[in-house]
């Protein structure tokens, strides 16, 4: 399948500044990026960059083309006839897209995930629009309960009850109903109750990679949502991050061992213990970029012979018979719950991805 379509006007773009009938699309029907001509030059990307910026550093088109924001939200759309990623970290709050004419090659690590420790939020989580409200907020107690995983196409787990079973935890929105027609990254864990705002999980990250010809990876692409924050003071634990989202077209795609692409959710935060004792709850996990996958770990509730706090939840794809599972578990009576983990988030392809270790499994569009 060519992805390189005709041409689609006079649009902004580096490069640009060519006729009109010189410009082409990269990208199918929603998702196409044109510029005034083709994408050119050799661009290495390796070290950190923010999506906000656009400079030397940062090689973001200075403006948007509009057949992208006709449907997609505002990006850094890199363009070049290669691109090679060794080893990227990508942060600010505009999604990542990635154009070439040729190839777009992989190697390392292509980072676009959040992460509690060093507090790192991955390029363009999921905003207040992209995430439905939680079906219900925690008891703040005290003690408090834990709050719930942030969702996406997977939701999240229920924050474990505070108090034993006196203070009814967070519960999740539900998953997405439907694949998203357009780029965004996962939703936030929820704060457990009596704790702070930044103790939810910081959804993934979103990314785009469309070529003309080829992508290859031969590493990781990582839209991991981040671990929910343990906590003390009698406040339940805070829920994990949902995953990101991440978008492959191109007209082949090869993948070398061990490529993992992984969206998965990040482990919820552990509740506090008894009144005085001031035992903190550690702070849920990211998922461990490894394989076999494995789900991101829940942080320990706070010990207290007599009043511990509740663990926190794994995140997706961890399952509701294990223990724990998703969702957080509860704290002892006079301990705070832990917090639930994220959900799964979702990856796009337009070609199979052979031997590559994929999760969420990738929904497969070759349209």
């Amino acid at each position: 399948m060519a992805l390189l379509l005709p041409a689609c006007g006079s649009v902004g773009g580096r490069g640009g500044g060519a006729d009109a009938a010189a410009g082409v699309c990269y990208g199918p029907s929603g998702w196409q990026v044109c510029l005034d001509a083709k994408a050119s030059g050799q661009v290495p990307l390796q070290g950190t960059l923010d999506t906000d910026q656009s400079d030397a550093g940062n090689p973001c088109l200075n403006s948007q083309p509009a057949s992208w924001t006709a449907t997609q939200p505002d990006a850094c759309i890199v363009v070049g006839d290669t691109i090679a990623v060794t080893s990227l970290r990508a942060t600010g709050t505009r999604p990542l897209v990635l154009v070439a004419q040729t190839q777009i090659t992989v190697m390392g690590r292509l980072d676009v995930a959040s992460h509690r420790s060093p507090a790192s939020v991955g390029a363009g989580t999921g905003s207040l629009l992209d995430c439905t409200s939680f079906g219900r907020s925690p008891d703040s107690g005290p003690p408090g309960a834990g709050g719930a995983g942030g969702s996406f196409l997977f939701p999240g787990g229920a924050g474990g009850t505070g108090d034993g079973t006196n203070r009814p935890g967070g519960q999740p929105a539900g998953g997405t109903a439907a694949a998203p027609a357009r780029l965004r990254g996962g939703c936030a864990g929820q704060p457990g109750g009596g704790g702070a705002a930044a103790d939810g999980g910081a959804g993934g990250g979103s990314v785009y990679l469309v070529s003309a010809g080829t992508i290859a990876i031969s590493g990781i692409i990582d839209a991991s949502g981040g671990g929910g924050g343990g906590e003390d003071g009698l406040h339940g634990g805070g829920g994990g991050g949902s995953g990101g989202m991440i978008v492959l077209f191109a007209s082949a795609i090869t993948t070398t061992e061990p490529t993992l692409l992984i969206a998965d959710g990040g482990g919820g935060g552990g509740g506090s213990a008894l009144s005085g004792a001031m035992m903190k709850g550690q702070d849920g996990h990211e998922p461990m970029v490894a394989i076999p996958i494995q789900p991101a770990l829940g942080g320990t509730g706070g010990l207290l012979v007599g009043a511990t706090g509740g663990d926190g939840g794994r995140g997706y794809p961890a399952l509701s018979n294990t223990s724990p599972g998703l969702s957080g578990v509860a704290g002892d009576t006079g301990a705070g719950g832990g917090g639930g983990g994220g959900g799964g988030g979702y990856i796009r392809s337009s070609q199979a991805l052979g031997t590559a270790v994929v999760s969420p499994a990738a929904d497969l569009v070759t349209r």
